[in-house]
């Protein structure tokens, strides 16, 4: 029986110390993780100032970068102000949060938002206004989303309501033959 227990605390041992040494290969590995992740970091900023102040830049591979650098800028601002054109959104220029593109006020802050989009020319000719408050209406709409108020489409948009009255008797005429 003492082989048996020989061999059992030999085991044992042997195995404490695997695990030890399991313990200490990983804890290295997570230093070394977090200090390559520091490095990057670094290197990141050394970077960002690099392409900032211009240091450097008649290099012609660090110009090189730095225009590429650049040029991605300019795509990933193109997409964002597509993303806000898709959710019809503008970012508030007080807190930044995201708001509709209709609002007068931030919804977070409540400071005035500078309506920031044009209404093309082909629009504008078309464009139908609310008699309440004179906001701009969306084709077709009965009511105001600004005001809430009813609308009536003779008053809005007469060519519409010309051509629903016009239709109307085309029905009323098919109907009496």
């Amino acid at each position: 029986m003492a082989g048996w227990g020989e061999k059992f605390n030999k085991v044992t041992l042997s195995a404490i110390s695997k695990g030890k040494e399991v313990a200490g290969i990983t804890k290295l590995n997570m230093e070394i993780s977090s200090l390559n992740q520091d490095l990057k970091e670094a290197q990141a900023q050394i970077g960002a100032y690099v392409m900032e102040q211009g240091v450097f830049e008649e290099d012609e591979t660090i110009a090189q970068l730095c225009e590429k650098a650049r040029k991605v800028q300019a795509d990933i601002a193109a997409d964002q102000e597509k993303l806000k054109a898709l959710k019809n959104v503008q970012i508030c220029p007080a807190c930044g949060a995201e708001v509709p593109r209709t609002s007068k006020f931030c919804n977070k802050c409540g400071a005035p938002i500078i309506q920031s989009v044009p209404v093309p020319a082909a629009e504008e000719e078309s464009q139908t206004f609310c008699a309440e408050c004179g906001a701009p209406l969306e084709k077709g709409a009965a009511f105001c989303a600004n005001c809430g108020a009813r609308q009536a489409s003779e008053e809005n948009n007469p060519s519409e309501a010309a051509q629903e009255s016009g239709e109307a008797a085309q029905q009323e005429q098919e109907m009496q033959e």
